[in-house]
């Protein structure tokens, strides 16, 4: 038997406006280490680009890490929203 969390329906536009209000604060002060919110954004972006039907949502999140100076391209070409990052 498999127990799934069912995600509320606002979670993503909630989730797009933390990320983007999370990534402005760390570019304008110094007191979150960019790589502890790049790692957390990192992971974000995996889980949005498996359970995610909305591009824009992996874009904000893969935008974000851009910003703040992470090249990384995550997860394998073939995945949903693999060329968000560009």
């Amino acid at each position: 038997m498999t127990h799934q969390m069912e995600i509320p329906v606002n979670f993503w536009a909630e989730l797009e406006r933390n990320v983007s209000s999370k990534v402005g604060d760390a570019l304008n002060t110094d007191e979150v280490p960019h790589e502890l919110l790049i790692s957390y954004l990192r992971d974000l972006e995996v889980m949005a680009r498996t359970a995610c039907d909305s591009r824009q949502t992996v874009q904000i999140i893969a935008s974000g890490r851009s910003l703040l100076g992470d090249r990384e391209v995550l997860g394998p070409k073939d995945c949903a929203f693999s060329y968000a990052h560009l």
